[in-house]
């Protein structure tokens, strides 16, 4: 269930009571296994020994409360279970249930005539610092500390565990053919007005500026032309990227540059090439083993669709203009009005060009994933090898689970990864999603690489030191199970956020040059951590497109092709060093299976030196261990790795080329300002 926030009252605000009471401490630690073993997300019947240290004042008794919830029924039940003392410490092992559920449990002690509570501390959905590790006492109920139980048989795609997942923007990353171009003379594609009358503009230059809504008060209807051939003549270009799998957003029939607001499901956009495009696409991208994952925009559709019609383009009847339409029951209608208008329908975030589907239809469900010519079926049998699911988070528990249970029964390998920003554990239960975009990894990596907060339209990004990134990164670790963890595509930015050169920019810089270091430090992180690195499109080439009040549509700049139209200086050039530095992450990833598949383990938090260093190893790989330094200043470093290497082992740095020998069961390393080392034995 989402979490809650609750105020403590605590020390001070605890009412009066037995001095025995006021002088007992309890002490639990999730990510301690002396208090929580096993740690993390465990499988459904796993039995878990969960400790309170107790000290100060004797207790009479202590006790577990669990609530079980199942967040598709909606359900939960509470149990308690006594605890048993050896010593200062009262533990339980607690079997966790044979369906998949969250389980939120709290410790509650009787010292003397008091009561006592230790639950968890987090302040808010985003306050990852807080969320697990340790807790607070208190004279009241506590909020729970989280333990996510998911199915033990969940799998998620080998292929997408640990991959490079390159994302494109495709109007905006390269026009391959530009006789498909919407609006260009000659074209093939036409001109098309949408929401009524707003018409379809062309940039007849590649490289320069897109259209500023804060100016013309127009959103989403500019064009550069950027297409699936584009994408095809590029990948060799991201396949020396070390890509193994690109994510395009919509491609599918629709009048707006970003193609949220679909018109047909079951044919690509004309302008992008149409099918046919596809069809070459998917062949050519096989060929070089890079997978292709769609987008799909199962919560709306348009208004100006096939299915709702609501501007009478086609020649059948849509949703919106009568009762007896094919599509009136797949929407939600709150009068019976026909022709309708903006307020006869429920539209996503009362927008009323985009008519919110009926979800718990049949008919909707048999045609996105359920029927022989399913939207998911169709696309996956010509070559879509997963979904990334818009606003995942706004259809219910009950259609994800259908949707799992069918897709994978048809294309078993597909992945599933929801779009959702908070925490996604009860969508992460193993009978819906595989994994989500890893909002919460983005919101603590880009504060560590910053000095100061950042906030902007899609929320605030608190500064982070060492220590703060490493409870932020456990608490996510912790609420997902690793199979989700592994195939969660790590971002720094998306198109729906600023351009991370951007937020890594900071008064005071002296021009980019910092806030190109951040972002390679940031890059550095992203492809030494567990999980799917996600690039989007640009970002390795330090795109440099600063928002302008609001991240969109500043952050979807065409890719600075030096061979396209335009002065490539709009919004670049291309950084080639920077293109070299992100191929070269992705080779040191390839080459060493630790990074992609090893655990992992903190080293060092030295919040002083802003230092962060941590281990990845297992299976027999060699192990790697990763020191980042955040600061302004070279640092010398000493890590302690006598249990991964033996004295006398040469490390080479993969980044900087140096070496350095483990003496005294140790290692030292020089990390240089906003920088990082990769060292592994030779």
């Amino acid at each position: 269930m989402k979490k809650l926030t609750l105020v403590l009252l605590v020390a001070a605000c605890v009412a009066p009571g037995s001095a025995g009471a006021a002088t007992a401490r309890l002490f639990h630690d999730t990510f301690d296994p002396r208090y929580r073993s096993p740690g993390g997300a465990v499988a459904t019947g796993t039995r878990v020994r969960l400790s309170v240290r107790v000290t100060g004042a004797k207790a009479l008794s202590v006790t577990l409360r669990v609530d079980a919830a199942d967040p598709a029924a909606q359900t939960q039940t509470r149990s308690f279970l006594p605890l048993h003392r050896l010593g200062r410490l009262w533990s339980v092992t607690l079997r966790t249930p044979a369906k998949p559920a969250i389980l939120s449990y709290v410790f509650r002690a009787r010292v003397g005539k008091r009561v006592l509570w230790y639950g968890d501390d987090f302040g808010s959905a985003d306050d990852d610092v807080h969320q697990g590790g340790t807790g607070v006492q208190s004279a009241v109920d506590a909020q729970g500390f989280q333990l996510t139980v998911y199915d033990a048989r969940f799998t998620t795609p080998s292929w997408l565990q640990g991959a490079v997942v390159y994302s494109i923007f495709p109007d905006r990353f390269r026009n391959g053919d530009p006789g498909n171009d919407y609006c260009r003379s000659g074209g093939t594609s036409g001109c098309p007005t949408f929401y009524g009358s707003t018409p379809a503009v062309l940039h007849q230059t590649w490289n320069e500026p897109v259209e500023d809504p804060q100016r013309t008060g127009v959103f989403n209807r500019d064009f550069f032309g950027g297409d699936l051939q584009g994408i095809q003549e590029k990948l060799g270009y991201l396949k020396s990227l070390g890509v193994d799998a690109i994510w395009m957003t919509p491609i599918f029939k629709a009048r707006s540059n970003h193609r949220y607001d679909t018109d047909d499901y079951h044919h690509v956009d004309p302008a992008l090439g149409g099918d046919a495009a596809f069809a070459s696409l998917a062949a050519a991208a096989k060929a070089e083993g890079i997978r292709l994952i769609l987008d799909g925009v199962f919560n709306h559709a348009s208004s100006d669709s096939l299915y709702f019609d609501r501007y009478h383009r086609y020649p059948s009847l849509g949703a919106c203009e009568s009762p007896e339409s094919l599509w009136r029951s797949w929407f939600r209608f709150t009068s019976s009005t026909t022709p309708c208008g903006s307020n006869d329908y429920v539209g996503w975030f009362s927008l009323d060009t985009l008519p919110v589907f009926e979800h718990g239809s049949a008919l909707v469900r048999d045609f996105f994933y359920r029927g022989p010519d399913s939207v998911v079926r169709h696309w996956s049998e010509r070559g879509a090898d997963g979904w990334r699911l818009d606003a995942a988070d706004q259809l219910d528990h009950g259609w994800w689970r259908d949707f799992r249970s069918n897709v994978k029964a048809y294309a078993p390998d597909a992945a599933i990864v929801g779009e959702i920003w908070p925490d996604a554990s009860e969508y992460l239960l193993g009978n819906e999603l595989d994994s989500v975009m890893n909002y919460r990894f983005r919101r603590a990596v880009d504060g560590f690489v910053r000095t100061s907060d950042w906030a902007d339209s899609t929320g605030k990004i608190p500064v982070r030191t060492p220590t703060q990134l490493d409870r932020a990164l456990h608490a996510v670790r912790e609420d997902y199970p690793p199979q989700a963890s592994a195939t969660a595509f790590n971002l720094l930015d998306s198109h729906d956020t600023n351009r991370a050169l951007f937020v890594f920019t900071e008064p005071g810089d002296d021009g980019l040059t910092q806030a190109r270091e951040r972002l390679a430090l940031a890059a550095l992180m992203q492809f030494t951590y567990l999980g799917a690195p996600m690039i989007y499109y640009g970002d390795e080439a330090a795109i440099n497109a600063p928002g302008l009040g609001a991240a969109d549509p500043f952050n979807r700049a065409p890719y600075p092709w030096s061979d396209a139209s335009g002065a490539p200086s709009t919004y670049g050039p291309a950084d080639t060093s920077m293109i070299a530095y992100y191929a070269k992450l992705s080779r040191i990833r390839h080459e060493l299976p630790a990074l992609r598949t090893g655990s992992f383990e903190k080293l060092v938090t030295d919040d002083a030196a802003g230092i962060y260093a941590f281990a990845r190893a297992g299976g027999g790989a060699k192990p790697v261990i990763v020191a980042l330094n955040k600061s302004g200043s070279t640092r010398e470093v000493v890590l302690r790795i006598g249990r991964l290497y033996p004295d006398g082992t040469s490390l080479e740095d993969r980044l900087g080329g140096t070496t350095s020998a483990v003496s005294v069961g140790a290692v030292r390393v020089s990390v240089a300002a906003r920088s990082g080392a990769v060292l592994v034995g030779r």
